[in-house]
Order: C-alpha cells, then sequence, then structure tokens
C-alpha cells in the first residue's frame, strides 16, 4: 500500500493535518485511527470547552469534531487500525480488519495524542476496588454508556480536566466530595476556584493520596496533608490530568527523543530528526485543549503539503536537540534544524514538573541568549518569547554541534 501521507491518529490534530494537506491539493492522504471513530478525546466531552479559537463561539466536543471534519471531504479514514512500526525511508506495518500490511509513504504525521497519568505510576498504594479510573474513562461511561460508576468520589488533580470530571460527574447527578492538590494552589487558573465551590467540592491543598482503602468498591481514601493524615469517605477515586504524551510508536522507532521527558524531539516546524516524519499535538506537548491542537494540525499539514506540492525547500539542516533542566517536563519545540552561518529566533513552550518562580535561562555552548523571569505552574504553558540562537559554523562533518540548554534558576 502507498499514499503520499499517513497520518497516524485522528484526535484534533491528525484532523487538522488532513483540512490542510486537504486544502493544499493533497489527495492522497490516509488517516489511520485505531478506535471506530475520529475525534479522539473530544468525543467523550459534552459540555462546551471546545470551538472558541477555531469556530469563535462554544460548543462541546462532538459538535466541534463534527465540524471539522466536515472541512476534510477528501481525506480517507482507516478505522480500527493500529500503527505497529515506523521506520526509515516512510514505510511502516498496520493492523486492521484485513490483517497486517506494510504501506509507504512520502511523509507520516504521527498525532496519537495523551492520556491521563493512572494510578498505579502515581505510586499510590491500598487495595484494587473496583471505582477507580480517570476523567477520560469517566466520560466514556457518562456521556458514551450513560452510566454513572460513583455518586461521592474524590478528585485527583486540580487542572482544567479535574472541573471537567467535576462538571461530568455533575450532569450524571453525582458530586465529588473533595478535590486533592499537591502543591499549594490548583493547577488550573484560578476563576476555577469559583466552579468547585458553587458545586460544593473543597479542595485540600499540599496533600496527596497515601491509600485507598475498600474491597469490592472504594469505601474510603487517605490522604496526607498540613495536619497529617485522615480519611475521607467517598465510593470512587478520579485520578485526573498530569497528561502524558502517546509515544509508545516514536519510543520504539528510530526517531530521536528528549532524553528526561522521552518525548520526541520536533523542530519548529513540528518535523523529527527524520525529516520526512512530522510529530504533532499533544504528543509532543501534553496536553493543549482540542481548538490548539487543531490549529497546530493545520500549520503542520501546510508545511508538509509546501513541502510535496514543491512550493518550499526541504526541511534540510542539522538536527541539533536542546536539553533542559530535569525539573522541566517538556520543550515545544525540543530541538531545532540549524544552518551553517544561520541565526534563528523562535518561541519556546515549556511545562514544569512543580511550582517555579524565578528566572528561565537559555545558554548556547555556554553563553547566555535568554534570561527572563517567571512564575510557572504545572499544567500551564510558559512561553519564552523570541529566543535568538547564534549562527554555528557546519563547514565539516567533524564540526561540533551547538550546546544547547534551557535551566530553572
Amino acid at each position: 500500500m502507498y499514499c503520499d501521507v499517513a497520518i497516524v491518529g485522528a484526535g484534533p490534530a491528525g484532523i487538522g493535518a488532513a483540512v490542510a494537506l486537504d486544502k493544499a491539493g493533497i489527495k492522497d492522504v490516509v488517516v489511520f485511527e485505531r478506535e471506530p471513530r475520529a475525534g479522539g478525546i473530544p468525543r467523550h466531552i459534552h459540555h462546551p470547552t471546545f470551538g472558541l479559537l477555531v469556530f469563535k463561539r462554544p460548543m462541546a466536543g462532538p459538535r466541534f469534531i463534527e465540524k471539522i471534519l466536515a472541512r476534510c471531504q477528501g481525506v480517507r479514514f482507516e478505522f480500527e487500525t493500529s500503527v505497529m512500526g515506523i521506520k526509515p525511508a516512510g514505510f511502516f506495518n498496520i493492523a486492521g480488519p484485513e490483517g497486517i500490511k506494510t504501506v509507504r509513504a512520502r511523509h507520516i504525521i504521527i498525532a496519537t495524542g495523551a492520556r491521563e497519568k493512572p494510578r498505579h505510576p502515581r505510586l499510590v498504594s491500598g487495595l484494587r476496588p473496583q471505582g477507580i479510573m480517570t476523567t477520560g474513562a469517566l466520560q466514556k461511561l457518562v456521556y458514551g454508556e450513560n452510566l454513572t460508576p460513583f455518586e461521592r468520589p474524590v478528585i485527583v488533580g486540580s487542572e482544567l480536566v479535574s472541573f471537567s470530571a467535576l462538571a461530568t460527574l455533575g450532569s450524571a447527578g453525582a458530586k465529588a466530595v473533595a478535590m486533592i492538590e499537591q502543591n499549594p494552589r490548583i493547577s488550573a487558573y484560578r476563576p476555577a476556584i469559583g466552579f468547585s465551590a458553587l458545586m460544593g467540592t473543597p479542595i485540600h491543598y499540599n496533600s496527596k493520596i497515601v491509600d485507598i482503602g475498600g474491597k469490592d468498591q472504594v469505601e474510603f481514601v487517605t490522604i496526607d496533608g498540613p495536619k497529617g493524615k485522615r480519611r475521607i469517605d467517598c465510593d470512587g477515586v478520579i485520578f485526573s490530568g498530569d497528561f502524558v504524551g502517546e509515544t509508545a510508536l516514536t519510543r520504539t522507532s528510530h526517531l530521536a527523543n528528549d532524553g528526561v521527558s522521552q518525548l520526541p524531539l520536533v523542530d519548529a516546524s513540528w518535523v523529527s530528526s527524520d525529516e520526512n516524519i512530522s510529530v504533532i499535538g499533544n504528543c509532543v506537548h501534553p496536553a493543549d485543549m482540542g481548538d490548539q491542537c487543531y490549529l497546530e494540525g493545520l500549520k503542520a499539514g501546510a508545511h508538509v503539503g509546501e513541502k510535496l506540492g514543491g512550493t518550499s525547500r526541504e526541511d534540510k539542516g542539522v538536527f541539533v536537540s536542546i536539553s533542559h533542566d530535569a525539573r522541566i517536563k517538556m520543550l515545544a519545540p525540543g530541538a531545532l534544524r540549524m544552518k551553517s552561518g544561520q541565526s534563528v529566533r523562535l518561541d519556546i513552550s515549556l511545562h514544569v514538573l512543580s511550582p517555579f518562580t524565578g528566572r528561565i535561562v537559555v545558554l548556547q555552548d555556554g553563553e547566555v541568549i535568554y534570561k527572563k523571569y517567571h512564575r510557572c505552574q504545572p499544567a500551564r504553558r510558559i512561553v519564552l518569547r523570541g529566543v535568538g540562537f547564534q549562527q554555528a559554523g557546519f563547514e565539516q562533518e567533524s564540526s561540533p554541534l551547538p550546546v544547547i540548554e534551557v535551566k530553572l534558576g
């Protein structure tokens, strides 16, 4: 099987790339999606948190997906199909209803998205009764199957998706008895506190769950906070946020990955260390809203369309990774494509793992090229604007690559 562009993942970013490629006249575009339908996470979110950036009005997730899908009528979708491996020269394998096949594409766009971190990697001890899930699993049950798995759960986390879980519970007639946040303030923006107050759900700051109790169903959790350990009676636990990129495909490939986060490294055009493979959306920077991912997909798809259509130069240059402080969760872009004698100025986005207030410094070969004071909270994107990278010489193959670092403090 052969195609011009293969897109892996039919969430907002993948759909955005498909729309741009269709508009650019690249007709042989195939989107491979492991689920039976397109849409990704927004399919299961029925409150109006989508559409403001793209359509200038709020709408529910399913309606948002319906409207952006209508923009790429010339694109073929292969559902219930998993991409199992990516190799150089555009080769990869798929497993679908017709069995296993080998596919070759002129360009591959990976848009596999992100997922919330469940209980196991958060190292929460205790028994394993029913009633423990992520926000995504909750929304599938409530909106997809019209089921209410519990009546009085606790929510772990205070990101925007945590308040989405609070709204989902309210729509199902349930009420969270507490939100547990390990930091001294919420990760979402401050006005969200008013929503939790409206729903009658207290937020426990500087606290974390240390035990889950219950035999068949969750009966209580134990939290450790400023006043020591205490028990909260509940019938469920929702682990929300703390998103991680769906990187199994990139980590097992030949693509370069970040040494700390294991996220795929891409340049400012979302092109990876293989110039024929792009990686976009929340797979690279977990986790942005659906509108933002769709708009990013449009830009990345347009770049690929120009390249394949011959209206832009190839993605040539030396691929230089950007290293970073271990307290930084992710950088985007995490690499540069530098050409000999070329200076580059661009914005760098980052997320931190824990609250930080102070200067963020960018160095190139030990020289400070950016230094500015920032207030950082987990799950909030911080943008370093206009970082100017200096000229570098690559006249000889043995020329050393620039050493670029981003540090906190």
